[in-house]
């Protein structure tokens, strides 16, 4: 029997760490289909080939979501693929006390902005991938004001990831929310302190 592919091993990694969870909504769709459909979009909507790349994108949220370490996808998938997971990582700060909800979600998304700005082209990739896949469960399982908070979050990533990082990613992200580059540019920006 043949060993399995470094893809293979990050899939089957990925299906364990995220066992037992769930995406959010109606139906209970196991977690692992949301890496899965974003490794799919980035291979078959973004054309990327890269088998470090695609395993960074199943594993995506293993560190943000579950008991696994960066130091764990180090020694199983190698560095770069570590590296590109931890770009993607959020490590979101606690709610301090006397700041209220919408507070904390503005401090929240500048953080994550400014980590955005900072990320590498593979990260941009996956977190536009990432992004596309949320955005349309969104759609289907948001409404009202947390609906309109993530579109708003949306525009903002839009208006700090180049267009020319993905074009098709990006217009694609920008159509579920019935936007184009024109709109998305003319929009208001995240308030910088």
């Amino acid at each position: 029997m043949s060993e399995l592919t470094k893809l293979a091993r990050a899939l089957e990694f990925c299906v364990q760490a995220h066992r037992g969870q769930f995406r959010d909504g109606e139906a209970a769709v196991p977690y692992a289909c949301h890496p899965v459909e974003v490794m799919l979009t980035l291979r078959h909507q973004a054309g990327v080939l890269d088998e470090e790349h695609l395993c960074a994108a199943l594993l995506h949220d293993t560190v943000e979501d579950t008991d696994a370490s960066l130091l764990d996808l180090r020694k199983e998938f190698g560095e770069r693929v570590a590296e590109i997971v931890g770009e993607v990582t959020r490590d979101e700060p606690e709610r301090p006390e006397g700041i209220d909800k919408h507070e904390h979600w503005m401090m929240k998304t500048g953080l994550f902005l400014e980590e955005i700005r900072g990320m590498s082209w593979e990260a941009r990739m996956i977190k536009l991938s990432d992004r596309l896949s949320n955005i349309r469960e969104s759609e289907a399982t948001r409404s009202g004001y947390k609906l309109e908070r993530y579109r708003l979050q949306t525009i903002w990533i839009l208006q700090d990831i180049p267009r020319d990082t993905h074009p098709g990613l990006w217009d694609a992200i920008a159509a579920v929310i019935d936007q184009d580059a024109a709109s998305v540019a003319s929009a208001p920006r995240y308030p910088e302190s």
